[in-house]
């Protein structure tokens, strides 16, 4: 199939059978499971538009598909598709609980495919579709729920209902001495580890994945439907733009981080550095006002100390003046007969501003 543009035809020529092998799981009536298969493809056609991406195609006509048998399904028995009554609740717990209902377990034999679609076509078509839903397509309870129109119980009970029946129909009508078994240790051991459940979706998933059934008729338009091609190239030019977008943030963030991280790590040494700064200008000071004021005490010491020593040598300097002044008296009562001429004798010391006058009289 070409990756830019194709037609329906192509399109249900290549996907079809395996479309309609899915749609066959559900309707037991093949001509009904063609007709509803042509008509998934005409919605299809008229939905295009809503189809974005190549590699979505299969599974966007996948749900068309399994949608159109539901509904078909409901239609066909509105009567099927009811709320849990209040009894299934206490006998879906039961049978939740009950080990008896994996003893002797259908699955260690090996059964082929068309055994186990027989097996699901035995089943009540409400039970068929929620047996089809959860272990062969992988969808849960609540999905289950949601596309069906009954609550998550119901959808449990029937499940249960559906396995029960499967292993009887299987066991009743095609185990025999000649059947062939699987490894029954790896079986007991799933079993006995309570992953009962994944055994059968491992075994309906594998038979029904390659499940192909090819259309007795060729895919007919109707007339009042228009024929488009279907093109994938303007997806794919998104696809590239959103590529691109995506990859342009991407390394946008990675270049912020880096940068932010940087700046960080620059800011760091720099904070050290002025808060040592700003302890060593405090400190700076704290030792210049120390400084400071032990230079103030030193030079009030140092004035005291100037004060003393000058009060000493006055005191001194009075104490040699009157020692020169006694000498002299002294002297002049002995001499007194002794005419002299009058004598002044100047004794002139000067220490430091003070000044001293001593003088002698006849």
């Amino acid at each position: 199939m070409p990756k830019t543009k194709t037609d329906w035809n192509t399109i249900y020529v290549d996907l079809s059978p395996k479309l309609l092998g899915i749609c066959r799981r559900y309707i037991a009536d093949l001509q009904t499971a063609e007709d509803l298969l042509q008509d998934s493809f005409i919605l299809a056609m008229q939905k295009s538009h809503q189809l974005k991406d190549e590699k979505a195609l299969f599974g966007w006509l996948k749900t068309i598909v399994v949608n159109n048998a539901l509904q078909y399904l409901r239609s066909s028995c509105k009567e099927t598709f009811v709320s849990t009554e209040i009894s299934e609740i206490p006998e879906l717990l039961i049978e939740m609980n009950n080990s008896d209902t994996e003893k002797n377990h259908v699955l260690t034999y090996d059964f082929t495919r068309e055994e186990l679609l027989k097996s699901i076509d035995s089943l009540p078509l409400h039970h068929r579709s929620v047996f089809n839903l959860y272990f062969i397509d992988n969808n849960s309870h609540q999905e289950i729920a949601k596309l069906l129109g009954i609550n998550v119980n119901t959808s449990k009970s029937h499940l249960l209902r559906a396995k029960k029946s499967v292993q009887k129909y299987l066991l009743n009508n095609f185990v025999n001495q000649n059947t062939p078994k699987k490894n029954n240790k790896i079986t007991q051991l799933f079993i006995f580890l309570g992953l009962g459940g994944l055994m059968w979706a491992q075994t309906f998933q594998s038979k029904f994945a390659d499940f192909k059934i090819t259309p007795s008729s060729n895919f007919s338009i109707p007339d009042d439907i228009s024929f488009n091609t279907v093109s994938f190239s303007g997806s794919t030019k998104n696809f590239q733009k959103k590529l691109i977008i995506t990859a342009t943030l991407l390394i946008t963030l990675i270049i912020s981080i880096v940068a932010f991280e940087e700046n960080k790590a620059i800011k760091q040494p720099i904070s050290k550095n002025e808060s040592s700064s700003k302890n060593e200008i405090k400190n700076g000071l704290n030792n210049n006002s120390s400084k400071a004021e032990a230079n103030k005490i030193t030079n009030v010491q140092n004035e005291e100390f100037t004060k003393i020593n000058l009060k000493q040598e006055t005191e001194n300097q009075k104490t040699v003046a009157k020692a020169i002044l006694s000498k002299e008296t002294k002297l002049h009562s002995k001499d007194s007969a002794i005419i002299a001429p009058k004598k002044v004798i100047v004794v002139k010391k000067v220490i430091q501003r003070d000044t001293i006058f001593i003088e002698r009289e006849n």
